[in-house]
Formats: structure tokens, sequence, C-alpha cells
């Protein structure tokens, strides 16, 4: 019988089921994140009570207490003046909604990190890495109050936008650390796959590219980009602004929505080109798969925000940022596999 260890194959299925939960967790935080922000609904708490935050108003005095902060900041003086407490209410819930998923991904990586730990079914090398993920997990809702205390500076309705991206990257940060993590836990010993090392670096390449677009989307997101599009005055139409790329990167709308999209075409033909490299050097199926799905990703990205910046949907929108985080996910496996590309 063998012996029921914490490297048993029983053990690395259960560690890595749980990783991979919390990966998803991550995932579903990104679209709540990102429905908060394209509703604007992220001033709507104006104090950050990690403890007592989780709990709503439970009181009409509660929620009248909660509205009247609302109504001292500026976004309620400038586009809200006159809502009245139902209407908060609807600012108020994604937020909140958004704060209580948080803490559900914090418990849900201490209790079972805990329990884990106690009966030995998690190998001890990966209890101080965890750990660190949990407090990177912490830092990461303080990041979220830095973000939205910017929101409150005089004449700002929304928060900064490098403050969002900061916000952002760390929550993919920490999800590819625990998606590494269980790919990990589940395979632990790289696999070589001989002639495959030009795909690795093609498929790094393209990992960087979109990251960089990501990074062009969250200052879209900052500025509220996806109400922005105005063919008559040359923004979001696919054509550089003039001054660009020398003047208005981080200032002038129609720059910073162009600079996404060229950064996104730049991403797109470079995971299109992995998918197509995977198919003509003979990759093995699970990696030829691998590459394919990325591949059809990355095409329904790109159709997912050319839709959301021309209808000018919200949801579009969520639904645009979410399957950005899962092309980066798709294409982190894909990195994982070819651990051992040779040449």
């Amino acid at each position: 019988m063998q012996k029921n260890t914490a490297a048993s194959p029983q053990n690395r299925k259960l560690v890595a089921t749980w990783l991979f939960s919390l990966a998803f967790m991550i995932w579903v935080m990104a679209g709540i994140g990102g429905y908060t922000r394209d509703t604007g609904s992220g001033l709507s708490i104006m104090n950050w009570d990690p403890i007592i935050g989780a709990l709503p108003p439970l009181s009409a005095a509660a929620w009248n207490k909660l509205f009247a902060l609302y109504q001292s900041i500026p976004q309620y003086q400038i586009l809200h003046q006159g809502m009245d407490l139902d209407g908060f209410k609807t600012l108020f819930w994604p937020e909140y909604i958004h704060r209580l998923w948080g803490r559900l991904m914090g418990l849900v990586l201490l209790l079972p990190l805990i329990g884990f730990a106690l009966t030995g079914r998690i190998e001890k090398r990966l209890i101080p890495w965890l750990v660190l993920l949990f407090a990177l997990g912490g830092l990461q809702g303080a990041i979220g109050w830095f973000m939205v205390s910017s929101g409150f500076f005089p004449n700002s309705t929304a928060v900064e936008p490098w403050r969002l991206s900061l916000h952002f990257f760390a929550a993919m940060f920490l999800l590819g650390a625990v998606l590494w993590t269980a790919l990990t836990v589940q395979n632990p010993a790289p696999v070589p796959y001989p002639g495959q090392r030009g795909l690795k670096r093609l498929a790094q390449l393209a990992f960087v590219l979109l990251l960089l677009a990501m990074f062009g989307g969250t200052f879209v997101s900052g500025i509220h980009g996806i109400t922005a599009f105005d063919p008559a005055n040359n923004i979001g139409t696919g054509q550089p602004p003039a001054g660009w790329p020398f003047s208005g990167i981080f200032s002038d709308t129609a720059t910073i929505i162009f600079d996404h999209q060229f950064l996104a075409v730049l991403a797109t033909l470079a995971v299109l080109s992995v998918s197509v490299q995977a198919l003509r050097n003979g990759a093995p199926d699970n990696v030829r798969d691998a590459a394919m799905l990325i591949g059809l990703l990355v095409l329904l990205q790109f159709a997912f925000g050319v839709s959301a910046l021309v209808s000018q949907m919200i949801d579009l929108g969520v639904v645009h940022q979410m399957n950005a985080v899962l092309l980066l996910a798709a294409l982190l496996r894909l990195l994982h596999m070819l651990r051992g590309a040779t040449a």
C-alpha cells in the first residue's frame, strides 16, 4: 500500500484542485471589479474596514449614514446630484460584493492551508510560499483602498488610472502565482519536448505583448473609454491621433485608446503566431491543443473589444476584461507545459 504522503497523487490532486478553485475565484473577482469600475460603483463605500466592513448596513440609520458620506464626495456632487437612497444602493451593492468576494478568497486560501498543513497533505516547501501569497492578498486589499481613495480628491469623479492599473496587475500577479503553483503541484516534473524551444520563446513574447496590451486596457478603463468612441473626432477608430506616439500617452483619450488598440493588435498577431507554429512544427497533442485554445481566445478577445467600444455596452466591456484574464491564464498554462522544451 502506498504511503499517504504530501507528495502522493491523491494529495497532489487535492491541493491542485484547491488552488485551481482559488484561481477561478480571482478570475471572477476580475469581472466583478471590472463591473464596479465601469458603473462607477467603486466609490460608493467611503471607508476601508477589513473586519467590520464584512457586514452591509443593517438598519435605515446605517444606510442613511453611509449615503450621507457618499453625498460628501465629488462623484455625487458632480455626477449624481439629486440621487435618492435607492439609487445609492444600486451603486453600493456591486462594490460591497466586490469587497466581500475578496474577503472570501482570503478565507478560501487560509483555512484549507491551515488544514492541509496540520494533516500533512501539503508539501512543507509550499507552505511559506502560500503564506506569502496570503499576505500579498491582504496587500491587494490595501492597494484597492489606495486606488479608491484617489476618487475622493477635489473635483475627482473616478479613481486615478495608474492606481487602477496597479490594483489590476497586483491581482494578475496573484492569479499567475496561484495558477503556476497549481500546475506545478499537478505536474511537478517538466516534460522534455524536443524541437519546441522556438515555440516556447514565441509564447514568451506573446505573453509579454499581452501584458502590455492589458496595461493599456487598464488606462482605457481608467478614463472610462468604453463611452468615448467618437469617429467624428478620430477617437477609437484605429487611426493614430495627432502627435502620436510622443504626446498624450497617459492624458489624451484618443491616444490612450489607440495605444491599447495598437498593443492589442501586436498581442493578437503574436498569439496567433504561437497557434500556427504549434501546428506547423508538429507539437505534441496537449501542447497543440493548448496553443489552439489561446488562438480561439485571442480572436474572441479582439471581437469583444471592438464590440464593446462601438456599442458602448458596459456588459461587453466586462466580458472583454474577463476574457483577457482567461487568455492570460491559458497562455500561462501553455508556458508551463513548455518548461522542458529543448532545441
